[in-house]
C-alpha cells in the first residue's frame, strides 16, 4: 500500500533557520585580522569583545589536550602559543557547541552523538585535506564541523515527519536525503547550506555542507564537498557519534577513488580520527 505524504508547512522550517541564534560575529572578525597578520593586540582585543567565547576559548586551551604541551595563563598565550589556525578552530568549536545541545530523537542520535560526530568530521576532514595536500584546510574543517547544522532545525520543527521518513526509505529504497525532502520540502544538507549562507560563511564551506552526501553533484568547490563526504562516511563507519554499520570499500566508491583513497590510507585515517577524538574528549564538553 502507497505512503500517503503530506508536506509540513516549508516556511515555518524557513523561519525557524532565521531565530536561529547568530553565528558570532567573532569568527569574521578574527579571521581577517589573522589572515592580514594583525598585531597580537588587535586579535586579543577582538576576541576578548565576547567574554563568554574568550572564557570558553580559555577552558578549552587550558584542557589537557593543549596543556600538555603549553602553558596557558591567558588569552594572550593562546593566540601566540596556539598559532593561528588553531586559535581559530577552538573559537569555531566554542562557537558551535550550543547549536549541537540536546538529543535528536528523530534521528535516534542521544545527547552529544550529534556534537562528536561534528567534531570527529572535522577533524577528519582536516587530516584527510592535508594529507592529500588540498588547499582551504580551514574551510574544510569548517563545513564538517557544520555539516549536520539541518538536522538540528529538522528534529526541533518536524518530528512528527520522520515516521514517514524511515517508512518510505523502507518502501520505495530510496536514499533518506531523498525522503527528507518527499515528505518535508527539504533535506538536511540543503538546509544546513542555507544556515551557513545565512552565518555568512564562504562559498566553499556552504558547497561543502550542501553536498556532503554527494560531492560530484557540486559544480564548485567540488573538493571540499569530496573530502567532507570522505571524513563524513569513514567517521560514520566507526561509529563515532552515530550507529556503526556503514561498511567502505574504496575501489567501489568513485569520490573514494576521485579522491585517491586507497585502502591503506582509509585505514590510517581509521587509527589517525579514533587517536584525534581520544585527545578530543578532554575538551569536548568544555565547548
Amino acid at each position: 500500500m502507497a505512503t500517503i505524504v503530506t508536506k509540513p508547512a516549508l516556511d515555518e522550517i524557513l523561519r525557524a533557520v532565521d531565530r536561529l541564534p547568530p553565528f558570532p560575529k567573532v569568527v569574521t572578525r578574527v579571521i581577517p585580522l589573522l589572515r592580514a597578520m594583525a598585531p597580537i593586540n588587535e586579535i586579543e582585543a577582538v576576541i576578548r569583545y565576547d567574554q563568554a567565547i574568550t572564557a570558553r576559548v580559555l577552558s578549552i586551551a587550558r584542557s589537557p589536550f593543549f596543556a600538555r604541551r603549553y602553558k596557558i595563563r591567558s588569552l594572550r598565550d593562546a593566540i601566540i602559543f596556539l598559532g593561528q589556525r588553531q586559535i581559530v578552530e577552538i573559537i569555531l568549536m566554542a562557537c558551535s557547541a550550543h547549536y549541537f545541545r540536546g538529543q535528536l530523537r528523530s534521528y535516534d542520535l542521544r545527547e552529544g552523538e550529534l556534537w562528536a560526530h561534528s567534531v570527529a568530521t572535522a577533524l577528519l576532514s582536516q587530516i584527510i585535506a592535508e594529507d592529500l595536500q588540498r588547499q582551504r584546510a580551514l574551510s574544510i574543517y569548517t563545513a564538517g564541523l557544520l555539516h549536520d547544522i539541518g538536522k538540528t532545525v529538522l528534529d526541533r520543527q518536524v518530528p512528527d515527519y520522520f515516521d514517514t521518513i524511515y517508512l518510505l526509505v523502507r518502501e520505495r529504497q530510496i536514499t533518506f536525503l531523498e525522503a527528507e525532502r518527499e515528505v518535508i520540502g527539504i533535506n538536511h544538507q540543503d538546509l544546513g547550506a542555507l544556515i551557513a549562507h545565512r552565518w555568512n560563511f564562504p562559498s566553499e564551506v556552504q558547497v561543502g555542507i550542501r553536498f556532503h552526501h554527494s560531492p560530484l553533484d557540486a559544480k564548485h568547490h567540488q573538493d571540499v564537498a569530496a573530502i567532507l563526504y570522505a571524513a563524513n562516511r569513514i567517521v560514520h563507519s566507526i561509529g563515532i557519534g552515530v550507529s556503526a554499520g556503514d561498511f567502505l570499500q574504496p575501489d567501489a566508491d568513485e569520490v573514494l577513488q576521485k579522491l585517491g583513497i586507497t585502502q591503506d590510507r582509509m585505514d590510517a585515517y581509521f587509527l589517525k580520527v579514533i587517536e584525534a577524538m581520544e585527545d578530543a574528549r578532554s575538551f569536548l564538553t568544555l565547548a
